[in-house]
């Protein structure tokens, strides 16, 4: 037998019947939803570390392919500046580090520090060889990076190269040749190792003074990045003032006359973690300024930005006005250093993105990745003349006083001859000690760009400091 109901009672009963299951998979696929995103973006932060653990454990020579390499850091370096930012996102900038631009002229006799790096592979026909560097151009040369093991400075098996950059003061009397300690190999090892005890820095000590004088150099560069920084031992602040103070006292003993400085981080939440700023002060004859690396690709904050503006963009706001050189070298005049012992750090090499839409090339433009050009974004000065040569657009901002380029989805922000001329008058303007230049290798060092002219960053530096 059949029961039959009513029409509108057959239309509530089948009204009810489709709701009730539809509530629950509406509960069902809301459950489903927060556990698939849950489950993206732990495999995407998942994806995150494992490319920081790769990167950390590969160290990149810009501009060429190097496996297994060991002696730079500055793609680690780059993916710490980013971790500052993440960390300090809200932070309030202090206006009171802010200094004015002008352009008069204060002092002249600024010093020109440039970084010479030692590719793993001595490629004559690829990278820069101490033979083809002028030795009329940087008033100091820093060769690096050696390495600390078993508590004493490690040159490596390039040590050869260290004497014939040395041998560069033969054409040039008054230049300064130093050796520079640290690297990505010093993260969990090295330098914290060695600074833990009095016994560890007194090997240390005796065995730098052994080779500045096997291998005539004038000094040594402290090249920690960084101590006490994310998760390391906050005492490694205290050991870092103890190994400058113990170096100095044995450098003013010896009979070399030898120069102790130190490269020091740029963004300030890193400064206020890692260094205790009068101590250094009190100890090394400079220190040289990172700053560069300021933006890179990160997979948390995908937008494009700038390597090393000398100002903050107009529309910058909270800790990111504070990523620029300005801002960093008066926040380290602010925490006790001396303007005449601070040397600006200028780059000669960019940083390159891929764009996620050609038409949107802003600066904060949407970036999908790290460009096709350089090693993991770090592209040399020459590989960008190349770029623009192939039809790329260059956009120099006026506020930043620095320049980009970009063609299809490649975006690349960088230091061209321009910039770097602003940056060198207004380091002479602000009256600091000097220029740092990282590196020697990434400058237009066989004249690439244009026949003529060999290093054209450094010598437009070199054109209106001295």
């Amino acid at each position: 037998m059949i029961n039959q109901t009513t029409g509108p009672q057959t239309k509530y009963e089948l009204l009810a019947d489709i709701q009730k299951p539809r509530w629950r998979k509406q509960v069902v696929c809301l459950v489903l939803t927060f556990l698939t995103v849950g489950a993206l973006f732990i495999t995407r932060a998942w994806v995150g570390i494992s490319t920081a653990r790769y990167t950390r454990d590969r160290v990149f020579f810009v501009g060429e392919k190097i496996e297994n390499a060991q002696i730079t850091a500055w793609l680690q370096r780059a993916r710490m500046y980013a971790q500052s930012t993440k960390e300090n996102q809200n932070s309030v900038k202090n206006t009171a580090s802010e200094s004015s631009y002008d352009s008069s002229q204060k002092s002249t006799g600024k010093i020109i520090v440039c970084y010479f790096s030692i590719p793993q592979d001595m490629n004559t026909s690829q990278g820069l060889i101490p033979s083809h560097v002028d030795p009329h151009i940087c008033t100091h040369i820093i060769v690096g990076f050696a390495r600390v093991l078993n508590c004493s400075l490690n040159l490596g098996e390039y040590s050869w190269v260290y004497r014939q950059i040395a041998n560069l003061k033969s054409h040039e009397p008054n230049l300064k040749v130093m050796v520079s300690a640290g690297g990505i190999n010093e993260l969990k090892s090295g330098f914290p190792e060695m600074t833990k005890t009095h016994a560890n820095r007194k090997i240390f000590i005796r065995s730098v003074l052994n080779i500045t004088k096997t291998f005539n150099l004038d000094g040594l560069d402290l090249d920690w990045e960084f101590p006490a920084w994310l998760g390391s031992n906050d005492n490694e602040k205290i050991h870092f003032i103890q190994l400058l103070q113990e170096l100095r006292k044995e450098f003013n003993r010896s009979d070399q006359k030898l120069l102790l400085t130190a490269a020091v981080a740029a963004p300030e939440a890193i400064v206020d973690q890692s260094y205790n700023v009068p101590a250094i002060a009190e100890h090394v004859d400079f220190v040289n300024l990172m700053s560069y690396d300021y933006h890179s690709y990160v997979w948390y904050y995908p937008v494009t930005g700038l390597n090393s503006p000398l100002f903050s963009r107009s529309i910058e706001n909270g800790y990111l006005s504070t990523l620029n050189v300005n801002y960093s070298a008066n926040y380290w005049i602010s925490k006790g250093m001396p303007k005449e012992k601070i040397v600006i750090g200028i780059p000669t090499y960019g940083h390159s993105y891929q764009l996620e839409n050609p038409l949107n090339h802003d600066v904060q433009a949407p970036a999908k990745g790290v460009g096709r050009l350089g090693d993991d974004s770090f592209v040399p000065y020459t590989t960008i003349c190349q770029f623009l040569q192939s039809g790329a657009e260059s956009t120099f901002l006026n506020d930043s006083r620095v320049p980009y380029a970009y063609k299809n989805e490649e975006w690349i922000s960088y230091d061209d001859v321009t910039s770097v001329i602003e940056k060198a008058k207004w380091i002479k303007s602000s009256d600091f000690k000097g220029a740092m230049i990282l590196s020697l290798n990434c400058d237009d060092w066989n004249a690439t760009c244009s026949k003529n002219e060999t290093f054209p960053l450094i010598r437009a530096v070199k054109l209106v400091l001295n």
